[in-house]
């Protein structure tokens, strides 16, 4: 066949290729709910050599639910294998995250309408976030719109969490409704350009401090004891900032400051526990997102 009309044994093939996967993803998914018959069918029959990458592009399609028991647990038992050998990997981190204590990080998932939680691997909850958000059919028959979060292991005595549910924090009683569950709670985000930058603390319910470039005003709350004044601004002079204001505008440095900086983690930072992905609706599970999950 013509590279115009690959047959999807072919397709499957190049999923095993790192410089033609993103095409193979893309033209599986032009297949929709046509290819999935076929793929199942090798799931089921092969040939051997294309059963892992049919799993693949099940996932791709956003067809996870069609998934046989048998290979959901297989996936499962994948998963807890690896888990006591995850590290942290070179993905690229979300713009916006939550940190919240190790110790308590449990109450996140009442805070944010988190369910049916699995555990999953760095590879696992970094690659899911990128595919955050589903449309699927609810209780009643009509599309609803799920999303799903993956709360990461500790590292330096905090959890972090990313995907869609998060970006509810923008809003202060959300952010603050976490802090009632978890004692704690800190909100970042930048945008793509390093332009915008903003970050929030909760505390027991309540939020004691936040900043965002383009608000007036910038700051809220008292400034933080970590904080440097706004005096030591090379561009300081008085009048130019808010009373209240101090240098703390960028928040990849403030998350590294009192929390965890995602973009700085690596191999030699530590690393405990494991991972949690999990869902905004009850009884949906990962069936319907698009996009493989890597393990």
């Amino acid at each position: 066949m013509s590279t115009q009309n690959p047959t999807l044994e072919s397709l499957l093939s190049q999923l095993a290729r790192r410089d033609a996967v993103r095409q193979a993803e893309k033209d599986l998914k032009a297949l929709g709910s046509e290819g999935i018959g076929a793929l199942l069918e090798i799931r089921r029959s092969g040939p051997g050599a294309l059963r892992r990458h049919a799993l693949h592009a099940l996932a791709a399609i956003g067809a996870g639910d069609e998934l046989s028991d048998r290979d959901r647990r297989a996936l499962e038992r994948l998963v807890r294998i690896k888990l006591p050998t995850d590290r942290p990997l070179d993905y690229h981190c979300p713009f916006l995250w939550l940190a919240v204590p190790a110790a308590t990080y449990e109450g996140v998932f009442d805070a944010l309408g988190l369910h049916d939680r699995i555990p999953a691997t760095m590879a696992m909850g970094m690659s899911a976030v990128e595919h955050d958000t589903a449309v699927t059919a609810g209780p009643d028959g009509e599309e609803t719109t799920v999303h799903r979060a993956f709360v990461t292991p500790e590292f330096q005595g905090w959890r972090m969490v990313f995907g869609g549910p998060v970006s509810g924090c923008v809003e202060e009683e959300v952010l603050a409704r976490v802090s009632a569950h978890c004692g704690q709670a800190h909100f970042y985000f930048r945008d793509a350009y390093d332009d915008e930058h903003g970050w929030a603390i909760a505390e027991q319910g309540r939020v004691i401090r936040s900043y965002r470039t383009y608000r007036e005003p910038a700051w809220t709350g008292d400034p933080l004891p970590w904080e440097v004044p706004q005096t030591e601004d090379e561009g300081w002079e008085p009048g130019l900032y808010e009373p209240n204001a101090s240098c703390e505008a960028n928040a990849n440095e403030v998350a590294q400051t009192v929390t965890v900086d995602p973009e700085q983690i690596d191999e030699d930072t530590p690393m405990s526990g494991h991972g949690w992905l999990a869902v905004t609706a009850p009884g949906v599970g990962n069936g319907p997102f698009p996009g493989a999950l890597e393990i």
